[in-house]
């Protein structure tokens, strides 16, 4: 079973299941990112004029020109500068347990186990590609139930904390999963067992990080200048923390001990049980322990809805467990598509319900077959004769580390193009950059590189590496865009979290769906018998990732209102806002120039 490292690579959203670390939405929306109230910020987290930089001595604070290796130095400086002020004006508290959740957490431990997670499918549990993708849609449905715990964690305290003990609870079931995969001997018989593992590491994960991003949230309102600190301060965190499981994986992968990765990623996993038993992360203790029956009342509709989406994520999860019947699963994801889809406009403001709509039909239909192209670049002569036989070291390893590169190139390219277009056009380009994000794929299947007298390996860090996540990234960026636009006022960060869920379980219905499209199209990987048939794959490509994502074209016209990127929207109608900001009108996440 192959999983991502949380780091949310874009570049394998398309052919890649969800797993401990697939790519999730839960960033923050830009209404939270901002200025005080006066526009400026405190002088800690005011950013310093080139002239202040070369006129200021560091060592003695005198004026003057600094010297070279005054120059050299100022990074270190001036990020240790950034991080006190930070530090000063949050808390040592909050930081550190930033540090815990995104660092060691999101970025470290589940950058490791998804590195070894397509090593174990293949050697130790010895899966088929439909096996590895549809017990990742039941490891990652954790992730698709964090609405629900939120609001348990909210109506009913343990020992009078709303987090700490939350985060205590599911980080010893987490470290325990860790420990039991690390030092039990496992084999082909131990596939379930695997996944309950899995299921349990994301639970731990995907809690933390909920409880840590509902207190910055918090932190954020009541200190907004500090606001891009907090958020820019998450996400380097991440980002170093996937960097050092790249660096470990690198060392570890070569040795083809892949249980070690689990050692590895075990004193990551471990230290949050005591960050949050000793309460790094700050919460006032309540008077009483008990289930908050006004708060329930109050938010009725929300808990109705969260737990909706917690029981079908459920049912979802089981159906890929009780049956492997192919018209089964493939009834029941098309049920719970529907019915998801019904259900959005029983809950949501109709504008917000139809923005939500076109996301949550877009993903799902971008049907997901990433375990046969995984297991079709990865596997040895035997199985697949003339293919590529990309070795884990490279296939999961350098390529990451280049993709993680051109992913930032892709938001520049989307800033200085895209971010001028109107909505609808920004969303129809975006869903022409998808299908032809596929085209590398179909060429290299084909063998067509190989006529062109251009190696796999070369071919592969041109298109899926380089390529393609800047086009994939261009496509993700306008549906950001969207949403915050959507986000009813004083609710962002809320809504994100709803929306988070229902574009979570769009990932997990494309990769059931992806399932299905396998087994219909013949695809068989018994990678321990060598009996291996990929001959349909070039058409799998060519429906599932150059054809159905062009049903994003006419659902724009259905859903998505005439507006342009940098227009505001009245909230009561959903339509363009004339003229400039008002007071208490939400900013625009793109400004017009």
């Amino acid at each position: 079973m192959a999983f991502d490292d949380g780091a949310e690579r874009i570049r394998n959203a398309r052919y890649r299941p969800a797993g401990a670390g697939g790519r999730k939405i839960d960033s923050l929306p830009s209404e939270l990112v901002g200025f005080g109230e006066n526009g400026t910020r405190p002088r800690s987290f005011q950013r310093r004029s080139r002239g202040e930089m070369d006129g200021e001595k560091l060592g003695d604070g005198s004026k003057g020109s600094m010297s070279l290796t005054e120059r050299a130095c100022y990074p270190y400086v001036a990020g240790k500068r950034w991080m006190l002020g930070l530090v000063d004006t949050v808390g040592y508290q909050l930081v550190t347990f930033i540090i815990s959740c995104h660092f060691c957490l999101k970025g470290t431990t589940l950058g490791l186990v998804g590195q070894a997670g397509l090593p174990f499918a293949q050697k130790v549990l010895k899966l088929s590609a439909q096996e590895s993708q549809r017990y990742g849609i039941v490891a990652a449905f954790p992730w698709s139930i964090k609405p629900l715990v939120g609001m348990i964690s909210d109506v009913l305290p343990i020992a009078g904390y709303n987090k700490r003990y939350y985060c205590f609870i599911s980080s010893i079931l987490g470290a325990g999963a860790i420990t039991y995969l690390a030092a039990m001997p496992l084999d082909s018989s131990s596939a379930l067992t695997y996944v309950a593992a899995m299921v349990l590491i994301n639970l731990q994960v995907s809690v933390v990080d909920l409880l840590t991003e509902g207190k910055y949230t918090e932190t954020m309102a009541q200190v907004p200048e500090a606001s891009s600190d907090i958020v820019s301060f998450v996400w380097l965190t991440v980002s170093w923390g996937g960097l050092l499981a790249t660096a470990i994986s690198f060392f570890v992968l070569q040795t083809k001990k892949y249980h070690v990765m689990f050692w590895c990623a075990l004193p990551f996993s471990l230290q949050a049980v005591f960050t949050s038993f000793f309460g790094l992360l700050p919460e006032v203790k309540l008077a009483v322990s008990k289930l908050d029956l006004d708060l329930l009342t109050k938010h009725r509709d929300m808990f109705l809805m969260g737990t909706f989406v917690g029981c079908i994520s459920v049912a979802l999860a089981v159906t890929q467990l009780a049956t492997e019947n192919m018209y089964v699963e493939f009834g029941v994801t098309l049920g719970v598509a529907l019915v998801l889809s019904v259900s959005m406009f029983f809950f949501m403001e109709k504008r917000l319900a139809k923005a939500t709509l076109f996301l949550f039909l877009t993903n799902t239909v971008s049907v997901s077959f990433g375990s046969a192209m995984q297991y079709w670049f990865t596997v040895d002569e035997t199985c697949n004769p003339g293919g590529p036989h990309f070795d884990y070291l490279f296939f999961t390893v350098y390529t990451s580390v280049i993709a993680q590169a051109f992913n930032a190139l892709g938001i520049y390219l989307f800033n200085v193009y895209l971010s001028r277009f109107r909505m609808r056009s920004a969303l129809i380009v975006s869903a022409l950059i998808s299908s032809t994000a596929s085209l590398g794929d179909f060429a290299m299947v084909m063998r067509w590189n190989l006529r062109w007298g251009i190696p796999d390996r070369w071919f592969y860090l041109i298109g899926d590496t380089i390529l393609e996540p800047i086009v994939l990234m261009m496509a993700f960026m306008p549906s950001t865009v969207l949403i915050s636009k959507m986000c009813p006022k004083n609710m962002e960060a809320t809504t994100f979290a709803i929306l988070a869920s229902f574009s979570n379980l769009g990932g997990a219905l494309s990769s059931s769906f992806g399932v299905f499209a396998m087994q219909a199209a013949g695809i068989e990987t018994d990678v321990e018998s060598g009996q291996c048939d990929f001959s349909n794959l070039p058409w799998l490509i060519v429906v599932c990732g150059m054809c159905l994502p062009l049903v994003a074209v006419p659902l724009t016209f259905v859903l998505i209102p005439d507006i342009d990127m940098s227009d505001n929207l009245k909230e009561e109608e959903g339509l363009p806002e004339p003229g400039g900001e008002k007071a208490g009108e939400k900013t625009p996440l793109i400004k017009k120039e």
